[in-house]
């Protein structure tokens, strides 16, 4: 992302925070001694529980994205090590495919709709819903944190284009 931040007027565009993403998947015997191992809940399916340094995003009934902070990371590989000793799943680290974005202000959701075609409605589209989507033409997920405020990951080939199609859309909008 060449800029920082952008804001024009309610729409806040920010690289999101630095941090570890591994792709997770199995049955919900492995789902549990996974989220487990990070100390969060196993999420309902489109939703998250966080930990201390750790958020558990649930994108299937069979997947889930997590999350981490560095601090929380350096530890982690040893503590799925022990969980999962054992137990049919799959656990990849996906950190350099995907990069975040950090969306909010007032007309945060509006302008996320001209790329998405997710009902952001406050009723449909909750806080600590997450799901994949397309942003434009390229594969994403949202994670909405609160009213205002979203999180996005997107794969870091995308991110560019993904970054200069939501400054389009809030500049669009602002009419």
């Amino acid at each position: 992302m060449a800029e920082s931040n952008v804001d024009l007027a309610g729409f806040d565009l920010v690289a999101g925070p630095s941090l570890t993403r591994w792709v997770f998947q199995g049955r919900e015997a492995a789902m549990q001694a996974a989220c487990a191992a990070v100390g969060c809940a196993v999420p309902d399916m489109l939703a998250v529980t966080q930990a201390e340094g750790a958020t558990a995003l649930r994108l299937g009934p069979y997947e889930v994205l997590f999350l981490l902070e560095l601090a929380v990371a350096r530890g982690v590989s040893a503590a799925w090590a022990g969980a999962l000793a054992g137990v049919a799943h799959s656990l990849v680290e996906v950190t350099a495919r995907q990069g975040a974005l950090s969306v909010s202000g007032p007309r945060a959701a509006e302008v996320l709709g001209c790329l998405s075609p997710l009902d952001f409605a406050p009723g449909s589209f909750v806080p600590g819903t997450a799901t994949r989507t397309l942003l434009d033409k390229a594969d994403g997920m949202i994670w909405r944190q609160a009213e205002d405020r979203f999180h996005l990951e997107v794969w870091t080939s995308f991110l560019p284009y993904v970054t200069a199609m939501l400054k389009n859309a809030a500049h669009d909008t602002r009419f």
